[in-house]
């Protein structure tokens, strides 16, 4: 899908997470005694929500890229969104002991900047392999959507009381996955396009919706046909760019942003005179045999899928 629909999507995401964490927090406020500190439903919130966001997110996630769901990346998500949530809760208790009764907005507005904040950080570390700068984008976006759904959040109490803690859930959801999806599309340097294949699998999967990924600097993406490896352990599969054609190697070639450029490898497993014979890697038509450079509007052939790099920098 393109990349404003996988913001539309996210965004969804977000609205299940927030609605999903504000029935949980509410039966477990329910089930509290009425003397509780106040410090403890915003705890418990913050834990659901950073599970329900980390676990939808990776999942969500890995099934729009084409690739199979690994229940256990799953849980991995769920896990750093509950340990995000916990962290975020932990900071905000002293905060809210010192600041609740003079500052309330405030109080809530620090508290849900921090959970987006800290949320946005774990799932940000899905990244660190091909981009260490992915992680800072999704703290911040996470931080701006955080403080966005709080905003909203602390507003709704006075106006709608009866509605305000269900739509202020799902508002502050929407705004963390939106600022976390929608960080990294505002500072792409460059996209790659899926235009078609000649493998029915392929063109099934990414024809209709147009399937694109963005790039920015510094990163390095495997582009291959390997699905994921129920032997790895890591938090994210090995291949970034999966294209699921039988005519490309499990790791075909690597994209890397790099000195403001941006350039297309063959992978080693496609070395060799056997590989350059067997894997086709072709940009303008031409065969790639080490890297290429690529420019604005290159046509990329990999195996039987024809690709588009479109970048912000047209010279």
């Amino acid at each position: 899908m393109s990349l404003y629909q996988t913001l539309y999507y996210m965004s969804l995401v977000g609205w299940m997470a927030g609605l999903f964490s504000w029935a949980c927090a509410a039966l477990v406020a329910a089930a509290l005694p009425s003397q509780t500190e106040s410090w403890v439903p915003d705890l418990v919130a913050a834990v659901f929500l950073g599970a329900f966001i980390g676990g939808l997110t990776v999942g969500f996630s890995d099934k729009w890229s084409g690739n199979r769901v690994m229940p256990r990346w799953v849980v991995s998500g769920t896990l750093i969104g509950i340990f995000a949530g916990l962290l975020a809760g932990g900071i905000q208790i002293p905060i809210t002991k010192n600041l609740q009764a003079q500052a309330p907005v405030l109080n809530r507005l620090i508290a849900w900047m921090l959970v987006g904040s800290f949320i946005g950080l774990g799932l940000g570390l899905r990244w660190v392999q091909v981009n260490r700068a992915r992680v800072v984008h999704a703290f911040a976006g996470g931080l701006i959507g955080g403080a966005l759904g709080g905003l909203i959040f602390a507003g709704l109490g006075s106006k709608i009381p009866d509605l305000s803690q269900a739509l202020g859930y799902v508002v502050l959801g929407v705004g963390i996955c939106f600022g976390i999806t929608l960080a990294p599309i505002l500072l792409r340097d460059g996209v790659l396009q899926f235009v078609s294949s000649g493998d029915p699998r392929a063109q099934s999967k990414f024809g209709r919706t147009h399937k694109e990924w963005e790039l920015q600097q510094g990163d390095s993406y495997v582009v291959g046909s390997q699905n994921q490896d129920l032997r790895q352990t890591r938090y994210r599969p090995n291949v970034g760019i999966f294209i699921p054609d039988a005519a490309i190697a499990p790791q075909h070639a690597i994209l890397f942003g790099k000195d403001g450029r941006f350039f297309l490898a063959r992978h080693s497993d496609t070395g060799g005179q056997s590989g350059l014979a067997r894997f086709v890697t072709r940009v303008r038509g031409k065969t790639v045999t080490s890297s290429q450079e690529l420019r604005h509007n290159d046509d990329i052939l990999v195996g039987r899928t024809a690709l588009r790099f479109v970048t912000r920098k047209k010279e």
